[in-house]
């Protein structure tokens, strides 16, 4: 594999589960909603390193994220420090540009519900200062670990009781079990700065991130 063609190919197959199949979204699993980006409060650029394993490959890449009002957008670099690929998202639609001569072998949302997972506040209720919470959000069941004020654990379950919106798709009924579990080096505050390193665990996918967060800047 080229890397200067491609850097992240086996990252971002990681990150979104990919096998060879069909192009069209409707085909693929359902992996999770998309949020409108306008849920996270205040507007940010971070640079990022990602670090992905999966079957026991593992590759890494650098990327920039951004979130301004309702659009969030993802810019894979090369090794070179060039772009790659975007991947954005206006409201509820995601799309995805190559500068290089590939395309993404999935759909561009798979990318950004990861980045949401992580990043993004799942609920409008106000956290605890310290303790756990537990609520369902489109046919998942998220569990928060919060200490002092800080988000030190997350974890996604399938709980088969809520309804699932149409964003979903319709492989909903046929996703795997498992579950996501990310952990947040240090805590993350409700909308502050986010931690150097996040941990994120697949346990529907079988891949593993490791999240590394270089710089951040609000806007």
């Amino acid at each position: 594999m080229n890397l200067v063609r491609w850097p992240a190919t086996i990252v971002l197959c990681a990150a979104a589960a990919c096998a060879q199949g069909p192009a069209k979204e409707a085909d693929w699993p359902a992996v999770g909603i998309l949020l409108a980006p306008a849920t996270y409060p205040g507007d940010f650029l971070d640079r990022q390193r990602i670090v992905a394993t999966y079957k026991g490959r593992t590759a890494a890449f650098d990327a920039v994220v951004q979130k301004k009002g309702d659009e969030l957008t993802l810019v894979g670099l090369t090794p070179f420090g060039s772009r790659a690929f975007a991947i954005r998202q206006v409201g509820g639609v995601a799309s995805f540009e190559s500068f290089v001569p590939q395309t993404l072998p999935f759909p561009a949302r798979y990318v950004l519900v990861d980045v949401e997972r992580v990043f993004f506040p799942w609920t409008d209720a106000p956290p605890p200062t310290d303790g756990e919470r537990r609520f369902s959000r489109d046919s998942e069941a998220v569990a928060e670990r919060w200490e002092g004020g800080k988000l030190r654990r997350r974890t996604f379950a399938r709980d088969g009781t809520s309804p699932a919106s149409p964003e979903r798709g319709r492989n909903v009924e046929s996703g795997p079990p498992g579950a996501i579990v990310i952990d947040y080096d240090g805590g993350m505050a409700p909308g502050g700065t986010p931690p150097q390193h996040v941990s994120f665990d697949n346990g529907q996918y079988g891949y593993h991130l490791e999240i590394t967060t270089l710089s951040h800047q609000p806007l």
